[in-house]
C-alpha cells in the first residue's frame, strides 16, 4: 500500500465533507470577537491540500500554509496558480519553524497537532509565538481531547468526479503514561476502473483540557480565550455535554 500523503487528490476527496465556507465564517467571527489586531495574513499549520486557501483569498486575506509533505504542498501550489501573489507555502516541521514575516491569525485543522512529547509541544508554541503578532489568535481544531483515550473506529465514503473513496479511520492505544496512540487512515479508491489502497499511520499524543491550561499558565506569551463545541461560538464547552469537533482559541500576548 502506498503512502496516503503522496496521493493528495484522493486525500482531498476523502475529507471533502467539511463545510469550508462555514469554517471560514467561524474564523471571521473569532477575529471579530477576540482578535486585538486587524487580520490580513493567515497561516495554516499542517495545511495539506489547503482546502481553506481559495475561500480565504476570495475574502481578501493572504494565505500561508506549512506542511511537512512536499507532495501535499506541490498539489496545493498547483491549485493556486491563478492566485500566486496571495499564497505562500513552506515545507517545515510544525515544532520548529519560522517565517520571513509575522502573520495575524493562525489555525490548525483536524487535530493535526503532531507533538509527541512535552518538549515537542512547547517547541510548537515557541514557533507559533515567533510568527504570530501580539494580539493575534491561534485557533486549534480538535487538538484538545475532551474524552478519555480509547479505541476508536470510523468509516465513510465520498465521491467526486467519478472517483469513489472509502475511508477507514482508527485510533489504537499505545501508552497510558505518555498518552500516545496510533492513528490510522486507510483509503480504498476506485478511480474509473482502477482500484488502489493507501494507508498512513502516525504516532499521536493526547492533550487533555486541564493539561492544556497548565501548559499555557507556564508561558507568558499566550492567554486562553475559550473552547467551543462543533465550531459554534454560541456553544461554549461546559464539560457535561456530548462534544464533537471542539475548537480552542488562544491569543498572543
Amino acid at each position: 500500500m502506498e503512502n496516503l500523503y503522496q496521493n493528495p487528490k484522493y486525500y482531498e476527496i476523502a475529507f471533502s465533507y467539511r463545510d469550508i465556507q462555514g469554517e471560514v465564517d467561524t474564523f471571521e467571527e473569532s477575529i471579530q470577537r477576540f482578535s486585538k489586531i486587524p487580520v490580513t495574513n493567515v497561516l495554516e499549520i499542517g495545511c495539506g491540500n489547503s482546502p481553506h486557501m481559495r475561500e480565504l483569498v476570495n475574502r481578501g486575506y493572504r494565505y500561508h500554509g506549512i506542511d511537512l509533505s512536499e507532495a501535499m504542498l506541490d498539489y496545493a501550489r498547483e491549485k493556486s496558480k491563478d492566485i500566486k501573489g496571495k499564497v505562500h507555502f513552506t515545507c517545515a516541521d510544525m515544532t520548529d519553524f519560522t517565517l520571513p514575516r509575522q502573520v495575524d491569525f493562525v489555525y490548525i485543522p483536524l487535530g493535526s497537532l503532531y507533538a509527541k512529547t512535552n518538549e515537542n509541544l512547547n517547541a510548537h508554541f515557541d514557533s507559533i509565538s515567533r510568527v504570530l503578532k501580539k494580539g493575534g489568535l491561534y485557533l486549534l481544531d480538535w487538538c484538545v481531547n475532551f474524552e478519555p483515550l480509547g479505541e476508536t473506529k470510523d468509516s465513510w465514503e465520498m465521491e467526486e468526479e467519478g472517483i469513489l473513496v472509502e475511508t477507514e479511520f482508527s485510533i489504537s492505544k499505545l501508552n497510558k503514561v505518555t498518552q500516545t496512540y496510533e492513528e490510522g487512515i486507510t483509503l480504498q479508491v476506485k478511480d474509473h476502473g482502477k482500484e488502489m489502497s493507501f494507508t498512513q499511520k502516525d504516532l499521536r499524543r493526547a492533550i487533555y483540557p486541564q493539561e492544556f491550561l497548565f501548559l499555557l499558565q507556564g508561558r507568558e506569551d499566550f492567554e486562553f480565550i475559550g473552547w467551543w463545541n462543533d465550531w459554534d461560538l454560541n456553544r461554549p464547552i461546559k464539560g457535561t455535554e456530548t462534544i464533537s469537533r471542539p475548537i480552542t482559541i488562544i491569543r498572543k500576548q
